[in-house]
């Protein structure tokens, strides 16, 4: 899927949702949903000014969703039940926003950055995530040397080898 210029927008309320890791969402609406494109869909846009990167989610009834953390709930100052302004763009799907401290290890780890190549794009952006998780740049230089050094091995959550790989 290429990226797209369109803007959608649209208001509604945020609610709750029965997932394990979220408990409120952004349900999509239906005339929205009927100008998305099939399969993975990675946005950009605001929610009541505040800016959010997501991913649209998928239920089997056919609607979509924006899963809501309680980070975008406080920046965006909603609570569950409020009305809610939602502005969008598509953007790349595999598009990644690396912090310079990965840049700079895996510009100097030959066999790191070959690791990190064999990632999925969405395991990628959950590692990406945990490095940028913290504020002190020391502790994201840490972060980064040590995730490249774990996927060298083998040794990240859910990581498999093959044999002969990251020895």
């Amino acid at each position: 899927m290429s990226a797209g210029k369109a803007t959608f927008s649209f208001e509604t309320r945020l609610e709750e949702i029965d997932n394990v890791f979220m408990k409120t969402a952004i349900y999509l609406p239906p005339n929205v949903i009927a100008k998305l494109p099939k399969g993975r869909i990675r946005v950009e846009g605001t929610i009541n000014n505040a800016p959010f990167a997501l991913a649209v989610q998928n239920l089997k009834d056919g609607s979509r969703y924006f899963s809501i953390g309680a980070p975008l709930r406080r920046a965006a100052k909603i609570k569950l039940g409020d009305k809610v302004n939602v502005r969008f763009t598509l953007i790349d799907p595999d598009k990644l926003d690396i912090p310079e401290e990965l840049e700079a290890v895996l510009e100097q780890d030959k066999d790191g950055k070959e690791a990190w190549d064999k990632l999925t794009t969405g395991y990628k952006r959950s590692l990406i995530h945990y490095i940028t998780a913290v504020k002190n740049v020391d502790s994201r230089i840490k972060r980064a040397i040590d995730l490249v050094n774990r996927a060298k091995t083998g040794q990240l959550h859910g990581q498999k080898m093959k044999s002969g790989e990251g020895k």
